[in-house]
């Protein structure tokens, strides 16, 4: 995982301008590319992922749909499930177990991923650190399972194992969560996920739903912690910074309105780790929220509108997606130490903090731009080391970006990345970066990339990287 340091002042923003830009082989992100789901189905990558791990249209309904093939049949099962009860168990419930269901083979699948990478980064003293030709063979392995246990309830776990430079192995749970689909109603109007998870409101442009590998570290990594509000991005230390969250501990329901509109709600816990065994940092719970709506294409559940056969191009769906989202969190009594300029040291607490945004999402032939707003507010108090409050600080900040893909043949593709942060603390100047994308399929499950990605306001921080991905 890319090593994002904190930073509290304009000499130290300079410094360490490079966990913006980061190093894309160090990201640990989560594996879209399932090919259990091949074997389940027996098909091609290609069936659900323009170039894996982003998928296209099909490829979003059915992982709307539980993991499950839009208007799915039992014919379209080429793997067939084992049966846990006779089927006529479900007339004798509640005096008989509801049968179920479990794949007829083991359904993990693997992830690995080599990087050749290059980085320069600008020291706080004007000296210039670079790093080139390293070989990180391999640099990360992903292992996960992910399916149904019958027609209403489906899972996905997923653990990564990164090597570092000392040898020691991080070890990290990524996902672990269970699903159930349609337990009543209408198809896909509702769905109740429990466990660890991405939530739905980061749908469409978490960073292993798009083109670019490098994290998009504006809107999931910045800091909002700070005197007068954030400065920049945030480190591995504990507690975390509370930003927009990759993954959740929570409970959410979603589902589809007539093909086009979706809807997300769920509660979670906060984003800060707790202590003394707790996984919440304190008894307040996050709130998140949010909406969509898609004009043209095929449906968010898979509706093709009649049309019969699906186009040979399948990442093509002249289409227009849109939508808003909102998440609500309560960091009080979560200390974040801090160092003022004078050597003194204070803590912060983030009392309140409201995140807000848009995120769209266009297809026009082979192009697709999607691009997310975030608006963050935090209400900052600080204290000193004998607990006693000194001030509350309202502060404001604003992230964006914006990514072009374009692909170029069914194997080659590539993309452009450009964003933006404008800090919480008004006296500290933007961050921004842009990332360049060229990705090419060897085969349907081998991938090659080559990405390079600049900070916009130093041009000593900079990365190339060469990775090797591939899914079995």
């Amino acid at each position: 995982m890319a090593d994002l340091l904190g930073f509290g002042g304009r000499a130290a923003l300079r410094a360490l301008a490079l966990t913006l830009i980061g190093v894309c082989a160090w990201d640990v992100g989560t594996a879209s590319a399932i090919p259990a789901f091949a074997r389940k189905y027996a098909t091609s990558c290609q069936t659900c992922h323009s170039i894996f791990p982003k998928l296209n249209a099909f490829g979003v309904a059915f992982r709307l749909s539980g993991y499950r093939m839009p208007k799915e049949t039992e014919e379209m099962v080429k793997e067939k499930p084992v049966s846990l009860g006779a089927p006529a168990y479900k007339k004798l419930w509640p005096n008989a177990v509801w049968p179920g269901e479990i794949s007829s083979a083991v359904p993990l699948a693997l992830n690995v991923k080599f990087a050749y990478v290059n980085t320069s980064a600008l020291n706080g003293d004007g000296s210039t650190a670079t790093s080139n030709h390293d070989f990180q063979f391999p640099q990360e392995l992903n292992m996960f399972a992910a399916g149904t246990l019958g027609d209403h309830i489906s899972y996905l776990a997923e653990v990564t194992f990164v090597e570092n430079p000392d040898t020691s192995v991080t070890v990290a749970i990524e996902h672990a969560n269970l699903a159930f689909d349609s337990p009543f109603g209408p198809e896909n109007l509702l769905h109740i996920r429990i466990g660890k998870m991405m939530p739905n409101v980061v749908d469409g442009f978490q960073e292993m739903q798009i083109m670019t590998g490098a994290g998009i570290d504006s809107l999931f990594a910045y800091n909002p912690i700070g005197p007068n509000g954030g400065t920049g991005l945030a480190g591995d230390a504990s507690p975390s910074p509370i930003a927009l969250p990759v993954s959740v501990r929570g409970i959410e329901g979603y589902g589809i309105i007539k093909h086009r509109a979706m809807w997300v709600a769920g509660v979670a816990n906060g984003i800060s780790p707790g202590t003394n065994g707790r996984f919440d940092g304190n008894n307040a719970k996050d709130v998140y929220a949010r909406f969509d709506y898609k004009l043209g294409g095929m449906g968010l559940d898979g509706d093709t509108g009649g049309q019969k056969e699906i186009p040979a191009q399948n990442w093509r769906d002249d289409s227009l997606r849109v939508g808003a989202f909102v998440y609500r969190g309560d960091g009080s009594h979560i200390n974040f130490p801090f160092t003022l300029a004078d050597g003194s040291a204070i803590t912060i607490q983030d009392t309140h903090f409201l995140r807000t945004g848009l995120y769209a999402s266009l297809y026009v032939r082979d192009l697709n731009v999607i691009a997310a707003y975030v608006r963050g507010n935090d209400t900052l108090s600080q204290f000193d080391e004998a607990a006693v409050p000194l001030a509350v600080v309202d502060a404001t900040y604003h992230a964006w970006f914006t990514e072009a893909d374009y692909v170029f043949y069914p194997w080659l593709h590539g993309a452009f990345r450009y964003e933006t942060v404008s800090n919480g603390d008004p006296g500290e100047p933007s961050l921004r970066t842009a990332v360049f994308n060229a990705s090419a399929l060897i085969r349907a499950n081998v991938k090659a990339i080559v990405e390079y990605r600049r900070d916009l306001r130093h041009g000593e921080n900079h990365s190339l990287n060469g990775v090797m991905r591939f899914a079995f």
